[in-house]
């Protein structure tokens, strides 16, 4: 019985790999602006319609797919009902879309995105109905974090366990395993994706509102990413739109801001990252609260020196952020030891609202 069993499994696994040999390339469903999802699934359906889950019915209309099949969820089996776009557009809510999706998608048989900016979650949430799917917006908060109030989530959920989250996020999907299964193979040929779109800086901006940071001091820009195969690939394309200079074994960095300036940031729709580039390109902005705190400790003690301020502020360093201030023009630094006074800028800027 044993033989046959493993002659039975040796078959199956065999049957499997040549149904997956047969999923069309990228090339062959990227044609005239768009992904034909259709004919991928018509492949990739024999890797999946057994076993588990089986499908009860397919019916096609001139713009989806409606699927009905039975899976386990829970350890019970259940029905399920799921859409797919006969096509998906290559358009620039895409690109930004896939940006996104690479740097902060939702996995475990889940479709979407997870990401604290109000914006973000509101961005995916109507892509996703675009894409035909039903969007759920789930706060999950660590235990023993005071939960935030937030009008627009449609469930709260304690996580009691250790997770990479810290203290919340929003989580914005659709139970959909198919549609997280087709966006995983459009990643797993994203050097060819790529090589074959024109704006894909667009592509670069959502990745950067997903993964990206601003560095106020230095002035330089970084897309966050550890995994291998996709930084040889970032590299690649950044190199190529000249926004890449080095590696530092976590991120990206590039301090080329006037072509970050020009390229990524039009398309950058996260609110805190967008004043964060308007600072750091054009001076102008609103300083977040660290910033607005130094500032009026130097309102409040004329002339004070950086020694003095660090040991105010129960700081080891403020030198960095001195010198940021001082390029913004929201302090000057006279005689040595260097004395802080602030400016009328920087007086009219502790007047503004806290971001």
């Amino acid at each position: 019985m044993k033989k046959e069993l493993l002659l039975g499994q040796k078959f199956r696994h065999k049957q499997l790999k040549n149904y997956k040999n047969c999923i069309p390339g990228l090339n062959e469903i990227a044609c005239n602006g768009f992904l034909n999802l259709e004919r991928w699934f018509d492949k990739y359906i024999y890797l999946i319609n057994f076993g588990a889950r089986q499908f009860k019915e397919i019916k096609k209309n001139k713009k989806n797919i409606k699927l009905i099949y039975t899976c386990y969820s829970n350890s019970k089996k259940e029905e399920f009902t799921n859409y797919l776009p006969l096509k998906i557009k290559t358009n620039k809510e895409f690109l930004y879309f896939f940006g996104l999706w690479c740097g902060d998608r939702v996995g475990k048989g889940r479709f979407g995105v997870v990401n604290k900016e109000k914006i973000l979650n509101f961005i995916t949430r109507d892509y996703l109905i675009k894409l035909y799917q039903k969007p759920h917006l789930i706060l999950k908060v660590n235990k023993g974090i005071k939960i935030p109030k937030l009008d627009y989530v449609d469930e709260i959920y304690i996580d009691n366990h250790k997770t990479k989250i810290k203290g919340y996020a929003i989580y914005v999907y659709s139970k959909n395993a198919i549609m997280f299964k087709f966006f995983d193979y459009l990643l797993s040929n994203l050097d060819l994706f790529l090589s074959k779109i024109n704006k894909r800086e667009i592509f670069f901006a959502g990745l950067f509102d997903a993964e990206g940071n601003v560095s106020l001091e230095d002035s330089y820009f970084r897309w966050a990413c550890k995994n291998e195969k996709l930084v040889k690939i970032y590299k690649k394309y950044l190199t190529e739109m000249s926004l890449f200079d080095r590696y530092d074994k976590c991120c990206l960095i590039t301090k080329n801001k006037n072509i970050f300036f020009e390229k990524i940031y039009p398309y950058i729709k996260h609110p805190s990252k967008i004043n964060r580039t308007k600072l750091v390109c054009l001076g102008e902005g609103f300083l977040e609260h660290r910033y607005k705190n130094i500032l009026n400790y130097i309102r409040k003690n004329p002339g004070i020196t950086q020694n003095d301020l660090a040991k105010c502020l129960k700081r080891a360093k403020v030198y960095a952020h001195l010198i940021l201030l001082e390029r913004l023009n929201y302090i000057e630094r006279k005689n040595y030891p260097k004395m802080n006074f602030i400016t009328l800028k920087g007086e009219k800027e502790l007047n503004e609202r806290v971001i």
